[in-house]
């Protein structure tokens, strides 16, 4: 890997994991300080409201925040990328991701709402792990189907965008699993806070440090012919 394009990843990887905290991190945030007062709240009215409100945040807050610094990076390699086309394309992607990872919790919480009983036994912690994978492997692509949109007139090759991504959230989507079991969540609430933050954050590191080694390929100039 050349100097240029070194340093170029190093930024990408600096970018996502400040973008992933930020947003991702807040999101979590802003539903831990909601938690207390949905769980009062009952009904399928109730329910459906609870999950377009986390879709909405995940689109306001992480679509917005990683589209906007993933950009800033971006810019610097493609200056003919048009301003704000590739923050609209991630916020349309995240909205469709989260709205997409919303629907198997959704429809259980309908479920339970709808034939009241004893609460399901919680799968194990591989089996967790194992369909945080699944999810990243699908909602991945979804997240980068429409910045696809915004390379594929750019730079050749821009397929492998999505499979960049596939990859990279399904190891992603673990990594939030597991530093969701680590949260101390029975503590005081700023070190929840800053646990969630420092989870996102390494996520963000891990997810952009799999999808930059495909972009910086991506990104390099044709050989001569």
């Amino acid at each position: 890997m050349h100097a240029h394009d070194t340093a170029f990843y190093r930024r990408w990887i600096t970018a996502n994991g400040q973008a992933e905290a930020a947003g991702l991190g807040t999101t979590f945030v802003a539903g831990r300080l909601a938690a207390p007062y949905l769980e009062q709240v009952t009904g399928g009215v109730a329910i459906l409201g609870g999950a377009l409100g986390a879709i909405l945040l995940g689109v306001l807050l992480e679509g917005v925040v990683v589209g906007l610094l993933q950009e800033r990076v971006l810019r610097q390699r493609l200056p003919s990328l048009r301003r704000g086309a590739w923050l609209l394309a991630t916020s349309a992607g995240a909205g469709l991701a989260w709205l997409l990872g919303m629907v198997p919790s959704t429809v259980m919480a309908l479920g339970a709402n709808a034939s009241p009983g004893p609460a399901p036994e919680e799968p194990g912690a591989l089996v967790q792990y194992g369909l945080a994978m699944a999810m990243g492997l699908v909602t991945g692509p979804i997240l980068g189907l429409a910045q696809w949109t915004v390379l594929r007139g750019l730079v050749p090759g821009s397929g492998r965008w999505l499979w960049a991504n596939a990859l990279a959230w399904g190891v992603g989507m673990p990594v939030i699993f597991m530093g969701m079991d680590l949260v101390p969540w029975t503590g005081p609430f700023v070190f929840v806070a800053l646990s969630l933050y420092l989870v996102c954050g390494v996520t963000g590191v891990v997810v952009g440090a799999i999808h930059g080694r495909v972009l910086v390929r991506l990104l390099q100039p044709p050989g001569p012919a």
